[in-house]
């Protein structure tokens, strides 16, 4: 775990509580922190498991089959969009990124710091990772809310709801509702429904962080889901930033799609048959992105 405030402690707590790994290491610049973070889940998983959790430096990432990062500025009330995060994160992911080309093994790394299609990229230059072992983690996560929010407008269980949000991490996400099914059947919604949900969609995250400062549980359970996947070898379809070559069209930009995680990390890259307006919104999205970052590499 690169980076153990509050979302990277909570991830560490939740992939030691679930007993995925042999070994935690947690690095942050703040070496208290991290020690203290250390010690605190490894008496709260005491009476469940052996995972052994410590506090380290880079050098003691070699060999680690999978690297979290969430190192950077969260996100506070004040900040409106993700992309206000860009000047300060991109310097922050940048040096991590050195520290992880660094090593002589090849982890798949997950980035959660935002904004996270940009600094997925940033991290896949800066390690020279293969583009399956570089994910950002943000899809997963808008795709729980799409759910929560259709289960509170429908009063369909959570659980039987099949829904997933691809694109950008941010205002240019795209809520598939072409691919909705609510009990195993498809759903068909219509324009003004759609428009209501992706207006409370929308809403969802600064809705939670006007409220107690940051989102933090919900990441940190979206993450693990990804970790898990990759360390079991689930194959497990999931939503993540990675670097497109070709795929919907697309090359060297990261955005949010469906993929198949297992343990080489994205395993493949499923192409989905989109809506003319899912479409338009995810390569508007895209477009952005890359005007973006032609912007930071030219600065």
């Amino acid at each position: 775990m690169i980076g153990v405030g509050n979302l990277g402690s909570c991830i560490a707590y939740e992939i030691a509580n679930r007993g995925l790994v042999d070994e935690l290491v947690l690095v942050d610049i703040l070496r208290e922190l991290a020690e203290g973070n250390a010690a605190d889940i490894k008496q709260a998983v005491a009476f469940r498991n052996n995972v052994e959790v410590t506090a380290g430096d880079y050098s003691d990432a070699e060999g680690s089959q999978v690297i979290v990062v969430t190192a950077g500025k969260p996100r506070t009330p004040e900040i409106k969009s993700r992309m206000e995060l860009l000047a300060v994160n991109k310097g922050i992911v940048s040096n991590v990124a050195l520290n992880i080309k660094g090593l002589k093994s090849e982890p798949v790394v997950i980035t959660l710091t935002n904004p996270v299609d940009i600094m997925n990229y940033l991290m896949w230059r800066g390690t020279g990772l293969n583009r399956r072992k570089t994910l950002g983690s943000g899809g997963m996560l808008d795709s729980a809310r799409f759910r929560t929010v259709l289960g509170r407008k429908t009063s369909v269980p959570i659980v039987e709801i099949e829904a997933y949000v691809i694109g950008e991490h941010g205002d240019n996400q795209v809520p598939l509702f072409s691919q909705i099914r609510m009990e195993g059947q498809r759903a068909i919604l219509g324009r003004g429904q759609r428009a209501e949900l992706a207006n409370e969609l929308k809403e969802s995250a600064l809705n939670v962080i006007s409220k107690k400062g940051a989102t933090i549980f919900a990441p940190a359970n979206t993450t693990v889901n990804m970790v898990e996947a990759i360390l079991r070898d689930e194959k497990r379809v999931a939503v993540c930033s990675v670097v497109l070559d070709g795929e919907y069209g697309l090359r060297d930009v990261s955005i949010g799609v469906p993929v198949r995680l297992g343990k080489q990390g994205v395993e493949a890259v499923l192409e989905w048959e989109l809506e003319e307006e899912e479409k338009r919104l995810f390569h508007n999205g895209a477009e952005y992105l890359r005007r973006t970052l032609q912007e930071i590499i030219a600065s």
